[in-house]
Parts: structure tokens; sequence; C-alpha cells
């Protein structure tokens, strides 16, 4: 899907079936039905294929992709931010509910250690289905194997109220901070490499991060062996595995894999300070 090619979603009304029976005082009986308009709620509506795509509420403000992205877009041309080569990966979930869009940015590559590179990316997002705020977040992609990498403060993250207009202004700040926090933190992923740990204190992560699932831990432990062989008993291979696994580990509902990679994305991020500890430590 091309980023100026969105479809136009559509607001309809939504009915219920009415029926009235009853018994006439002279005993027979009545039916008569008609449709009733559910006033609490409306609609968003695929127009090319005339499916639902979410059921939201009447006071819900329609923002479509087709305006809001191109401003981000815009946003992103007058920022500091260098989009030679720059490349955008349009995906959607739920029957169209949700669209993520990634743009990646090669200018601002950094390589970590010899031939093992970084590229600046960032992750937009917007749904029509009331679970995804306009949002965008800082990362990174790591070339040899192709991870999406996180980065985890909270000021790395833009999000804007579900309206019409973004505030364009205020996205180009944010870029600029963007841009400046992804050097910080490739600075400090350098060190990773560096940072020798055991295999109990990534398990401790794992675990961390698989809330009560043996399962995960167990597939993460694995994926951490894989990583140790390339790379070593460091911090850099913990960290690849994480993002191995919110980025490339499958899922069961292929349809709606752009948004479970967002949702992993968001638990890996959590456990990020769990990361630094350890290399404050070492």
């Amino acid at each position: 899907m091309e980023l100026n090619n969105f479809v136009r979603m559509q607001e309809r009304p939504l009915y219920f079936d009415s029926q009235h029976t009853g018994t006439f005082e002279s005993g027979k009986n009545y039916s008569y039905g008609g449709f009733g308009n559910v006033t609490e709620h409306k609609a968003i509506v695929n127009p090319e294929t005339e499916k639902i795509v979410s059921v939201v509420g009447s006071g819900y403000q329609l923002v479509q992709n087709a305006d809001i992205f191109p401003q981000y877009d815009e946003a992103i041309y007058m920022s500091d931010l260098n989009t030679n080569g720059m490349t955008r990966k349009v995906q959607t979930s739920h029957g169209g509910g949700r669209t993520k869009v990634e743009y990646r940015f090669p200018e601002h590559r950094v390589a970590i250690r010899d031939n093992d590179e970084i590229d600046l990316t960032l992750t937009v997002l917007n749904s029509y289905d009331t679970s995804w705020r306009f949002r965008s977040i800082l990362g990174a992609f790591r070339l040899i194997c192709t991870n999406g990498m996180t980065i985890g403060t909270t000021y790395q993250e833009y999000s804007g109220k579900h309206t019409l207009n973004l505030d364009t202004d205020r996205a180009i700040k944010d870029l600029a901070i963007a841009l400046e926090s992804y050097l910080a933190n490739a600075e400090v992923w350098k060190e990773y490499p560096n940072v020798q740990i055991t295999s109990l204190q990534a398990n401790n992560i794992f675990e961390s991060l698989a809330k009560g699932s043996k399962a995960l831990v167990e597939s993460l432990n694995d994926s951490f062996k894989g990583y140790t062989y390339e790379l070593g008993y460091n911090l850099w291979a913990l960290f690849n595995t994480l993002t191995h696994w919110s980025t490339h580990t499958k899922v069961r509902n292929e349809a709606n894999a752009p948004s479970i990679v967002v949702t992993r994305e968001d638990r890996v991020r959590k456990v990020l300070p769990m990361l630094d500890k350890l290399r404050l430590a070492s």
C-alpha cells in the first residue's frame, strides 16, 4: 500500500432489528417489525469492501490515515532527519482497524561493532478501533538479522490526540529529540558487546518478560544460545534475543501480526531498564 493511497473510511449509522409481538383483545396474535437506530454507537466502514472495520462511540472523531500520515511525512521532511534513501513500510491489522507505518533512515546508520550496523527507524501508529492513539515510536533496525530494536525511555515517543490536524511544529521538535536520543542510545549499545553476562542473569530477564510463561522462557533461552554462539555471552546477545522475539517469532494470527509485534515491543521496552542495570554494574 502506498502512503498516499489509503482507503478513506466512512461513518455509517447502526440499526437493530425491532420486533413487536402481542395479542389483540380478540385473542388473535400479532407481530410486526422494523429497524431501530443505535444512537450511542456508529460503524467505521471500508467502502471498498463494505465491511465494518470497527464499532465506536457516537462521539468518536474519525481521523483518516490518508490525512494524518502525509502530515507526519511532511514533518519528517521539515525536520533535521536526513531522508536520503528513506523507506516506508505500511502494514495493517484487525481488518484495517490498525495501521502501522515504519520509516527507515539509512543515512543515520551507526556501527555498533565491526560489520554490525543499525539504522534509525520510526514506527508510526494510527487506528480506527480506539486501540491506538496516533503515536510514533523511536527504534532501530539491525542490518545483519533484520531485528527491529526498541528504545526504552518515554521521551522518545510522540503521541497526539485523535484529531484531524497534526501539531507539525511539535512533531518536528520531537523528531529532533528522537534523533539525539537515537545517537545517544547507539553510543550505549556500543558498550553492550563488552558487557559480559551469565546465563542466570539472562534467564532472570526472560522470566520478567515472560510473565509466567515457561514455554516463552524456554524459547528465549534457546534463542539466546544461538546469539551467544554468534556474539558471545554479552549484553548485545541478550538484547538481540529480546528483539528477535518481538520481531521474528511466529504469531498464531498472521493477519494481526503488525499489531502483535507492537505489543511485543512494548513488553520488551519494559524490561530494558534491567539491561541498563547490568551495563552500569559491569
